[in-house]
């Protein structure tokens, strides 16, 4: 039973780091979007915006996952 519950482990905390490289990489491309927005005309601003909020979205989703992987974690640690 310990070799199942490691492998789960190894399995959770591969997915937890995968987990966060996409919410840093969502973070940066809406903060470069940011940058982007503050140095755009005003018909640049709105496709830029929609984007802002698309990677605002997948952030989101990230961090829901973040938090769910987490609780399995400590599940298996228990």
């Amino acid at each position: 039973m310990n070799f199942l519950k490691e492998k789960v482990k190894k399995y959770q905390e591969k997915k937890l780091s995968e987990a966060k490289q996409k919410l840093d990489y969502y973070t940066e491309i809406k903060n470069h979007l940011e940058k982007q927005l503050q140095n755009s005309t005003k018909e640049e601003s709105f496709g830029i915006k929609e984007k802002i909020e698309k990677q605002k979205e997948f952030i989101e989703i990230w961090s829901k996952n973040i938090i769910k992987i987490n609780k399995e974690l400590k599940k298996l640690k228990s």
